[in-house]
């Protein structure tokens, strides 16, 4: 195991390169993972790896926990941490965010935790998708390795199995296109559910019918309106 890094759950100032692991939508307000995997276009999580990479490296972090290594479940208790049911959507956005954040300059480490899906474990190595991987236990190290994952891991306390590299870059940092993104990909996700319900839905993806959004802004609830009036097609796929 190589020296500590120090993890950080709280986006403030970091001075040693530290990791910063907190929920996508904590960094980027509202745009949860599950946001992007209801996008009908997945690239719009590449341009949001982008500017979370200059959020978090306007911090000083040198490297970002992003993603998830399961999929969606009806049951699941923390959908906004996942992508969506399908491994290869997953995959995609986790490639996609992965993209962006290296383009920023950070590097991105995989979360582990809870459960695995081996199919999306499966998807990931087959298209050589392969990254540091931030585990919230020593077990899922050892099933990610016994899948065939080889990478390197981050444990909880700072510890690391392996070498985590630091990203070289002369990009300055750039905020400018921050809302711009955030906007782009809140309003890609406009889900029409179901047509016998006039609701509203917000971040409750697991709802039968009327709209699901993920942000209780005013212009988005008024695309979701539309949506509902028949004026405005919806924008997203189904989680």
């Amino acid at each position: 195991m190589a020296n500590g890094i120090v993890i950080s759950k709280n986006l403030e100032r970091c001075t040693e390169g530290c990791i910063l692991d907190l929920p996508l939508h904590e960094i980027l307000k509202d745009v949860s993972l599950l946001a992007l995997g209801c996008n009908q276009n997945l690239e719009i999580a590449r341009e949001v790896g982008y500017v979370v990479g200059m959020i978090a490296r306007s911090y000083g972090y040198r490297y970002v926990v992003f993603g998830t290594m399961d999929v969606l479940d009806p049951l699941d208790p923390d959908p906004l941490g996942k992508i969506s049911r399908s491994p290869y959507i997953s995959s995609q956005v986790i490639i996609n965010l992965a993209d962006g954040l290296v383009n920023s300059g950070v590097l991105p480490i995989l979360r582990a935790s809870g459960k695995i899906s081996q199919d999306l474990v499966k998807t990931l190595i087959s298209r050589k998708a392969i990254y540091p991987v931030f585990v919230e236990e020593p077990s899922l190290a050892y099933e990610l390795e016994r899948l065939g994952y080889k990478a390197t891991f981050v444990f909880p306390d700072g510890s690391i199995k392996g070498r985590l590299p630091v990203i070289e870059t002369l990009l300055e940092v750039d905020l400018s296109e921050v809302e711009n993104v955030r906007r782009k990909a809140l309003s890609g996700a406009v889900v029409l559910l179901g047509r016998s319900s006039e609701k509203i839905h917000i971040n409750k993806p697991f709802e039968k019918s009327g709209v699901l959004i993920f942000s209780d802004e005013d212009w988005l609830l008024e695309l979701a309106k539309q949506v509902l009036q028949g004026v405005r097609s919806p924008t997203g796929r189904l989680p």
